[in-house]
């Protein structure tokens, strides 16, 4: 009898075990009860019950970061400058600190264990993107026009430089040197003047010569130069009107040679020169002369 009451009261405690159902996250189980944990920031003290738990808080630099029945924090990491860290500062007993490199440094790893420099773009390179706490620096090469002479974690490329009036570039740049700038001199001058003074001239004697070869129109004068350098319409025009101006008889314009036959004596004994088609008239006014003195 006794030992059917035995059995019986044990499978009713195996069943009531197995429906037992604690929250994994804030709850623990003991001789087949539930019992609270302590929250983050705290460690159970040894005192606890299942139902009322003694927590305490975690002491300096230390953490705890999820529910627990332990009777100890953990310690937080230690973030040693001489590893090139910065000097951590614990805000909260319930998360972890995790080690920041100082400025110019990154880690070494994904756990950065340890602190490594930045590398600096040398010369020629300009930075892309500064190193941070993940990855190191980014470089790139200086663009054309631009250089850089120097190494530089956050340094960009400058600008080439432009000479100003009276200088001229000596010597051009690179991606690591500037341009060289020089006074010019007077040789430099001289080489510039002499051949645009050789092309003026050359313009000017091709418009003279353009002006003296079609200057049949034309007499020479500022007028005539800026007439010859017209359009051909304007020339055939021109040609056209002195074509229809009359000419005079070449008879009346030719002087005859003179004779002893063209000459008269007066009476006073003087020369008379008669020139063609006057000859007529002068012996008529002497004939009338005579006539006077006769009568």
């Amino acid at each position: 009898m006794h030992l059917r009451l035995l059995f019986t009261w044990s499978v009713l405690i195996a069943v009531a075990a197995a429906q037992l159902h604690c929250d994994p996250v804030t709850q623990y189980e003991k001789d087949g009860q539930c019992c609270d944990m302590c929250s983050p920031g705290n460690k159970m003290l040894p005192h606890s019950t299942c139902t009322v738990p003694a927590c305490e808080a975690c002491g300096k630099n230390e953490y705890q970061d999820k529910y627990t029945k332990d009777d100890k924090c953990k310690l937080q990491r230690y973030c040693d400058p001489n590893k090139n860290y910065e000097v951590a500062v614990h805000k909260s007993t319930e998360t972890k600190t995790t080690c920041m490199c100082k400025q110019g440094f990154h880690c070494s790893s994904r756990d950065c264990m340890t602190c490594v420099q930045d590398s600096a773009c040398g010369p020629g390179f300009q930075v892309q993107l500064k190193g941070n706490q993940t990855h190191d620096t980014v470089c790139q090469e200086c663009p054309h026009g631009t250089y850089s002479n120097e190494s530089s974690r956050d340094g960009v490329c400058k600008k080439w430089t432009e000479c100003e009036a009276g200088y001229h570039v000596e010597q051009s740049g690179t991606d690591i040197s500037d341009n060289q700038c020089a006074e010019m001199e007077r040789s430099h001058l001289i080489v510039i003047c002499i051949p645009v003074l050789i092309a003026c001239l050359f313009v000017a004697g091709f418009i003279f010569y353009l002006c003296r070869n079609k200057s049949t129109y034309v007499k020479g004068t500022a007028k005539g130069c800026v007439d010859c350098l017209t359009t051909e319409d304007e020339l055939q025009r021109v040609a056209t009107q002195e074509l229809r101006t009359p000419v005079e008889n070449e008879d009346e314009l030719s002087v005859p040679e003179m004779s002893t036959e063209d000459h008269g004596i007066t009476e006073n004994g003087n020369f008379v020169a008669q020139e063609l088609g006057k000859a007529e008239v002068l012996s008529r006014q002497e004939s009338q002369t005579h006539g006077v003195y006769e009568v």
